[in-house]
């Protein structure tokens, strides 16, 4: 199967009314895609004295215009996240539309960046299991989630064939970034597609710098990019293809990865 996958890595916009209909707008252009994904917290970025104010609640937080996007392009949406206000606190929350417009999946932050203060507003949250994405498996780690390789290494373990990481992952480090996309997607020979944040936030450069890591570990390249919006083509083949070669999900031995296994 053949995805054309495209990141949306505008800056964030200097108010968060209208942020998603801006980065909706650049997604639509040029051809089909089959997926669409936008960065993490995209709409208003780390302003954290003021996110609890910005909150989806819980109860509705279905984006009607993201509903109303993916079901008009017929596309696969990765509506970035969200802080979602819920009973057990606020949870830094990715959501994910499907060609038909319903919301068919979310899952939160699991690992909170301390460094940033982002644990004194967020509540850590927990994995969601990987969902059918139209014939191959999907799941997602948010940001600085892709650091834990245990939490990579479960949703692959789960079946997940594409793992997508929306970011927020200044210039700076950003060759760590992809770095970990390929070391993730190489050591379980699955796809990984990483969607930073563009421009410059809050003084933090950011400047977008996602990308697709395939099976093997290698970075695809672009076909298509106006350097805010990309598209890559994804041929899930490859990961059968790579496996046959090399089997790291077969050759685990679980029994040595415990303190007691060691000598």
């Amino acid at each position: 199967m053949e995805l054309r996958v495209r990141l949306v890595e505008m800056p964030v916009p200097e108010k968060p009314a209208g942020a998603l209909a801006s980065f909706l707008g650049a997604a639509s252009a040029g051809p089909h895609a089959d997926v669409v994904v936008l960065p993490e917290l995209f709409a208003m970025g780390y302003v954290l004295d003021r996110l609890r104010s910005m909150a989806l609640p819980f109860s509705d937080c279905i984006l009607p215009e993201a509903s109303a996007f993916a079901l008009e392009h017929g596309f696969w949406l990765f509506a970035g996240t969200h802080p979602v206000s819920t009973p057990e606190g606020l949870f830094n929350m990715l959501c994910v539309y499907g060609p038909d417009g319903r919301q068919v999946w979310t899952t939160t932050k699991v690992h909170l960046f301390r460094h940033m203060g982002e644990d004194t507003v967020f509540t850590p949250g927990m994995p969601s299991r990987p969902f059918d994405m139209g014939g191959v498996r999907a799941g997602s780690v948010i940001c600085y989630d892709i650091r834990f390789p245990e939490l990579s290494r479960l949703f692959t373990l789960a079946g997940a064939e594409i793992v997508f990481v929306p970011s927020q992952w200044p210039e700076p480090r950003q060759g760590v970034l992809r770095s970990l996309l390929r070391a993730r997607a190489a050591e379980a020979q699955v796809f990984f597609v990483g969607c930073n944040i563009g421009g410059e936030h809050q003084g933090v450069r950011f400047g977008g710098g996602g990308g697709v890591a395939n099976p093997g570990g290698y970075l695809l390249d672009p076909v298509r990019s106006d350097g805010t919006v990309s598209d890559y083509l994804i041929e899930t083949d490859e990961i059968a293809a790579m496996r046959r070669k090399i089997d790291c999900l077969h050759d685990r031995r679980p029994e040595a990865y415990t303190p007691e296994g060691m000598r």
